[in-house]
């Protein structure tokens, strides 16, 4: 059972092809006006480097937000161009979960924090007692000052919201803010590859297949009914 997994919710999005259980390729994307350009090169690469044919994928996995509204539609668009092409399954696995399952679970919080932009940021928070990582809270877009209020103990962030919000977080939330936590070292396509194996959760409809967005788009925001 080969899977090709694509994570593209961020500016560094990620691929991964797993074999039979083993993840044996993984690798990142730095966005780019080329985004989709690079994206394509790289599953190129990493499936000739494997010996794999795209035909030869059984299923394929997509990471559907929250996160860049252009990166989610890119790969989504991707996505669809490989299932019309191969007629295999595809599972979609939530952007957030799939961070939080990079971190390894401990006496924590796990909190993924993607930058929003608007001053905000797309999180969740996730327990991760007993060696597991639940959801506990829906996800939401809100600014990091908002997201401080709602943590209650020592939490653990993973996402790119740290390139722009650490500090904000170090001092609004002194001790319960956790640093150099042990992650599982894979990428989030990797994380959602894996999530997908396990869940089994299969789809052929390409209709059902639907970016979680959070809040409304600008085109959306802006859009004004005809009179």
């Amino acid at each position: 059972m080969k899977i090709l997994g694509m994570d593209t919710s961020s500016p560094s999005g990620s691929v991964a092809l797993l074999d039979d259980n083993d993840l044996v390729s993984e690798s990142l994307i730095e966005g780019s006006p080329s985004y989709s350009d690079k994206l394509l090169f790289q599953i190129n690469a990493m499936l000739n480097g494997s010996g794999t044919k795209l035909n030869e994928i059984d299923e394929f996995v997509i990471t559907t937000g929250p996160g860049s509204f252009t990166g989610l539609r890119v790969g989504i668009s991707l996505l669809k161009g490989f299932i019309l092409a191969t007629e295999k399954p595809f599972a979609s696995v939530n952007t957030l979960e799939a961070y939080a399952k990079t971190i390894q679970p401990g006496p924590y919080v796990i909190c993924p924090v993607l930058d929003a932009r608007k001053k905000e940021v797309y999180t969740a928070l996730f327990n991760s007692e007993n060696d597991q990582c639940v959801r506990s809270t829906p996800d939401q877009a809100i600014s990091a000052a908002d997201l401080c209020d709602q943590i209650k103990q020592p939490t653990a962030f993973v996402g790119n919201g740290l390139d722009v919000y650490k500090d904000v977080f170090t001092s609004r939330l002194k001790e319960k803010f956790v640093h150099n936590v042990p992650t599982k070292n894979q990428t989030v396509a990797a994380s959602a590859v894996l999530i997908a194996n396990v869940e089994k959760n299969l789809h052929y409809d390409l209709d059902s297949l639907m970016i979680n967005y959070v809040r409304p788009s600008e085109a959306e925001l802006n859009y004004t009914v005809p009179k």
